[in-house]
C-alpha cells in the first residue's frame, strides 16, 4: 500500500496531472495533445511497452510473468463540448470544450497508478495493462481498440474501470452485481412528405405532423407490445422541421436514444418502433427512414470479480448503486472479459461539490482521487 511518506507526493502528481487534462480538453478522436501528454509521462516510468491503439488511444503494458493473471484498467480521454463556467484558475482554455464528466480524473488516477506500478514492480503479482481510451463520451472508442487487440499480448483476464460519481458522498465506491448501467441506442428518424402551402394542406403531405404524432405516441404503442416487468426508456431530445409558417413541412427529423438492461427487449422496442412508423407512413401519406449513430451494450458487471472486490475493500467504504438509465462503451470490453464498472462519490454539500456530470459548473475535490488510486492498488495487490 501507499506509505505516509509517498502519499502527498503522489497525490500532487495526480492533481497536476488533472490541472492539465483540465486546461486542455479535447473530444472524440481528436486527443492527440492529451495522448502526447500521457505517453511522455508513461515513458518516465518502468513499462515494458507503450503504444499508441486506434490512433489516439494508448495502451501501456508491465509484465510480470507469461504465468501471472493479466489485469487491465481503462480511463476515457475525452471532453464534451460545453462552455465551461466554474471560474477554477485551470479552466478549459479550449472554447466550447470542458471535462464536466470527470474524465480528467480518471486520467491522473490511472497516470497516478502508472507512478506505484512503476514504483512496486517489483512486488507485483499480475502482469498490468493500461487503457487510455478516446471517444467515449462521442460515437465509442472502446470497440475500435478492441478490434484492434488491445485486450490481446498479453491476453487481458480481467478489465476494472472507474467513473467520478457526485451521486454518492465523496470517497464511497458504488458497486453492483450485474447490470449496472443501460444499453443505449441513439437514433434519427426522418420524415418525408410533400411540399404545400399552409392553406392547401389537402395538396401536400405534413411531415411535422406525422413526427408529431410520433413523439405524442410512440409511448403508449411500445408500452403494449413489452412485458411491465421490463425497464425501457425512450427520448426524443430534438426535432427539426419545416422551412416558413405558412409551408407544409415537407420534411422533419428527429433525434432520439433507446435505454433498456436486455437486449431482448431492445429487440422488442425497435421493432415496435419500426410498425409504428409503418403505420404513419400510411396515415399521414409520409416516407421515414430510420437510421442508428451509436450503439453500447449494457455495463454488466461480473458477479464473481464483484464478490472478490467486497472481500478486499472495506465495507465502509462500498455503497450498493444502480442500476442507471446511463450508459457507458466500457461495456464493449465486458464482452469480451470479465469486468467491473466502479462509481466513485464526489457529493460534498460542505465544499459545494454538488453539481451533476455534464454540468458547465461540475466539479470536485481533488483528494478524491486518492480513495480511487487506493482502490486500483488493492486490486492489483
Amino acid at each position: 500500500m501507499l506509505k505516509d511518506s509517498i502519499y502527498k507526493e503522489i497525490l500532487d502528481l495526480m492533481i497536476s496531472h488533472r490541472r492539465w487534462f483540465h486546461k486542455y480538453p479535447e473530444i472524440g478522436f481528436d486527443v492527440h495533445n492529451t495522448q502526447k501528454y500521457i505517453i511522455n509521462k508513461l515513458m518516465e516510468l518502468k513499462f515494458d511497452s507503450i503504444e499508441a491503439v486506434s490512433g489516439t488511444g494508448i495502451k501501456a503494458v508491465m509484465h510480470v510473468s507469461p504465468e501471472c493473471q493479466t489485469f487491465a484498467f481503462r480511463a476515457d480521454m475525452d471532453a464534451l463540448t460545453l462552455k465551461e463556467h466554474t471560474g477554477l484558475e485551470y479552466a478549459s482554455q479550449n472554447e466550447g470544450i470542458m471535462h464536466a464528466c470527470g474524465h480528467d480524473a480518471h486520467m491522473a488516477m490511472l497516470l497516478g497508478f502508472a507512478r506505484w506500478l512503476s514504483d512496486n514492480r517489483d512486488t507485483l503479482s499480475k502482469n498490468i495493462v493500461l487503457i487510455f481510451q478516446p471517444a467515449e463520451e462521442s460515437i465509442g472508442g472502446a470497440l475500435p481498440m478492441i478490434k484492434e487487440g488491445v485486450l490481446e499480448n498479453p491476453k487481458v483476464d480481467a478489465i476494472f474501470g472507474f467513473h467520478l460519481f457526485p451521486g454518492i458522498k465523496q470517497g464511497s465506491i458504488g458497486l453492483r452485481e450485474g447490470p449496472l448501467m443501460a444499453q443505449t441506442c441513439e437514433f434519427d428518424i426522418e420524415f418525408t412528405g410533400k411540399s404545400a402551402h399552409g392553406a392547401m394542406p389537402q395538396d401536400g403531405a405534413d411531415a411535422l405532423m406525422a413526427a408529431s404524432h410520433f413523439v405524442h405516441s410512440m409511448h403508449a404503442a411500445v408500452s403494449r407490445r413489452l412485458d411491465p416487468m421490463q425497464r425501457f426508456l425512450i427520448t426524443i431530445g430534438r426535432m427539426q422541421a419545416g422551412e416558413r409558417r405558412n409551408i407544409i413541412a415537407e420534411k422533419a427529423v428527429l433525434e432520439g436514444i433507446i435505454r433498456t438492461f436486455d437486449e431482448n427487449a431492445y429487440i422488442k422496442v425497435k421493432e415496435t418502433l419500426l410498425d409504428f412508423l409503418n403505420g404513419l407512413e400510411n396515415t399521414f401519406k409520409v416516407k421515414t427512414t430510420y437510421s442508428e449513430t451509436v450503439y453500447y451494450p449494457s455495463v454488466y458487471n461480473d458477479p464473481g470479480l464483484v464478490k472478490s472486490l467486497r472481500n478486499i475493500l472495506s465495507s465502509e467504504m462500498l455503497v450498493d448503486a444502480g442500476p442507471f438509465m446511463t450508459a457507458e462503451d466500457f461495456s464493449f470490453f465486458q464482452q469480451k472479459v470479465p469486468g467491473v464498472f466502479m462509481l466513485l462519490g464526489t457529493l460534498n454539500g460542505q465544499k459545494s461539490y454538488c453539481e451533476p456530470l455534464h454540468s458547465n459548473r461540475f466539479d470536485f475535490d481533488e483528494e478524491v482521487m486518492m480513495h480511487g488510486l487506493k482502490v486500483l492498488i488493492k486490486i492489483t495487490s
